[in-house]
């Protein structure tokens, strides 16, 4: 066909709009604090009551609406907050008095005070209300409103996490009326930067400054989150300047996010862990109940191959669960579990004639998690197990049936620990009364955990937590991974954008670049 210089030019014109289309996003440097700042979530949130959701997504969103008593400092120091000052404690230990900020206002009107306080540690405790992590008031025995802006927390016993409870995302403080009259998963009412305006479930949620906030006023006024589970997609929308920021990235997709005009990689200091669950009890195969079955497993799962190959520099592998951020890390504890050893798992599987028992494997279906799913089932499969069934399943979806009774033999799991405090970890996973999904049912390990929680000496806290640490590795009921690096994509006309080390952002730290 013969190309006319009409033609021609009109290509030309064509290609020049869409560079000028795809290149627009990088040139506009200048944007304003009014400009809508849009955020890819590549999971999906399940709701925005802080005291009854507990995962990643919901957090970014209730972590603009909502504050708790205290902050966690990027050196890991605690930062009053909504409390006016650090915690008064009795000399035995058995009880902490807090002083509280005053003229702060709910979105609702209702004044933030003791009783507010009060109100909110009182659900979290009560077992009918469904708190997903009523841990966090296990030691209150009972609390006294001294005057509006004061409160005594009286504790069953001297509580060395005490602090760190009071600082974690999900004791943030709610409104007492706005809890008895609408339900905060999908109407939200906090003190926080950010005001709720509107969502879609599963979707998009819609945010706006709160004007009358009593801290100073973030930069960026107008937010939507908005849920792109398809990780390309998500990175697209920043291609075409639709997202401006996006708190979690693959590894995988970095060289091509780094590629896009105007749009920056982010990373920062993180205590997520992250790990393969085990399953003793409550099993789909009875032989998980078996140590030496475990140990095979264990010894299949090349972990520092997956860190090397997959995670690049952006993880640090762990032998440990917990992790060197965390209160209670010891450096003897990564070589507590079982190191990968192919030719042992092969021996015991062909001793034991297990080539053909059939393995439940988990795996949500998140970017972070598909890859290694994958990856470890093939690590399975070469020593000889020859029937280990992965089963996709939706976040939202894992967070609820990872609970349930014989769905699962392995799984995966990742845990961003907000107060970087073993116990905090240790007690939600793996203690009898608490844990949702690993189900190990152990007195020892409840009375180790039990232990390292009911004294403030930290030496003490060390022990009881490395012992703890040593049982589950030892045991093989999980296998470390890797030690996160967060990774996180933005539009490079804003500044000060980063994850703390729990893995949450907040927008009231963001600025507009100069």
């Amino acid at each position: 066909m013969k190309t006319t210089r009409t033609t021609l030019l009109a290509l030309v014109l064509i290609a020049l709009a869409f560079v000028a289309a795809n290149g627009a996003f990088a040139a506009n440097k200048k944007v304003t604090g009014d400009k809508m700042f849009n955020i890819a979530l590549t999971a999906a949130f399940t709701g925005f009551d802080p005291l009854r959701t507990n995962d990643q997504a919901s957090t970014y969103v209730n972590a603009q609406i909502y504050e708790t008593l205290y902050r966690i400092g990027p050196a890991g120091d605690y930062i009053p907050l909504l409390a006016e000052e650090l915690p008064e404690f009795s000399p035995d230990g058995k009880s902490a008095t807090v002083k509280l900020r005053k003229g702060i206002k709910f979105h609702d009107g209702t004044p933030f005070n003791a009783q507010a306080v009060k109100y909110t540690f009182s659900l979290i405790k009560d077992p009918k209300f469904g708190s997903a992590r009523a841990s966090l008031a296990a030691s209150i025995a009972s609390m006294d409103v001294l005057d509006d802006y004061t409160i005594r927390f009286n504790l069953s016993y001297p509580d060395g996490v005490l602090l760190a409870k009071l600082a974690h995302t999900n004791s943030a403080i709610v409104s007492p009326s706005a809890q008895a009259k609408q339900d905060l998963m999908v109407k939200p009412v906090g003190t926080g930067p950010y005001k709720f305006v509107s969502s879609v479930s599963g979707s998009n949620v819609v945010l706006t400054r709160n004007d009358q906030y009593w801290g100073k006023l973030p930069v960026i006024k107008n937010v939507t989150m908005t849920v792109i589970q398809d990780e390309s997609t998500a990175i697209a929308r920043m291609e075409t300047g639709e997202a401006d920021f996006m708190p979690e990235l693959s590894v995988p997709q970095i060289d091509r996010v780094k590629s896009i005009p105007g749009v920056k990689v982010g990373t920062s200091e993180s205590a997520r862990i992250t790990y393969v669950m085990l399953r003793p009890n409550s099993w789909v195969n009875p032989l998980m109940g078996k140590k030496e079955f475990r140990v095979a497993i264990a010894k299949a799962l090349d972990t520092k191959g997956y860190v090397e190959s997959i995670m690049e520099n952006y993880a640090a592998w762990s032998g440990s669960i917990i992790g060197p951020k965390v209160f209670g890390y010891t450096p003897q504890a990564e070589s507590y579990g079982y190191k990968y050893d192919p030719a042992a798992a092969k021996a015991a599987i062909k001793e034991n004639h297990w080539e053909n028992e059939k393995i439940k494997f988990l795996v949500p279906s998140t970017p972070q998690y598909s890859k290694m799913g994958e990856f470890f089932q093939a690590n399975l499969k070469a020593v000889g197990f020859n029937n280990v069934q992965i089963e996709t399943i939706d976040w939202s979806a894992w967070l609820t049936e990872s609970k349930l009774p014989n769905r699962f033999d392995l799984s995966l799991a990742g845990w961003a620990n907000v107060t970087r405090d073993g116990t905090e970890l240790l007690e939600p996973n793996w203690e009898s009364k608490v844990s949702a999904r690993s189900k190990i049912d152990n007195p020892e390990f409840d009375k180790l955990v039990y232990q390292g929680k009911t004294t403030t000496n930290k030496a003490e806290r060390i022990k009881k937590l490395d012992a703890a640490n040593k049982m589950i590795l030892q045991e093989a009921w999980a296998v470390p991974v890797y030690n996160a690096v967060n990774i996180f994509a933005y539009n490079d006309a804003y500044a000060n954008v980063t994850n703390d080390v729990s893995g949450t952002f907040y927008l009231c730290d963001f600025a507009i670049a100069q």
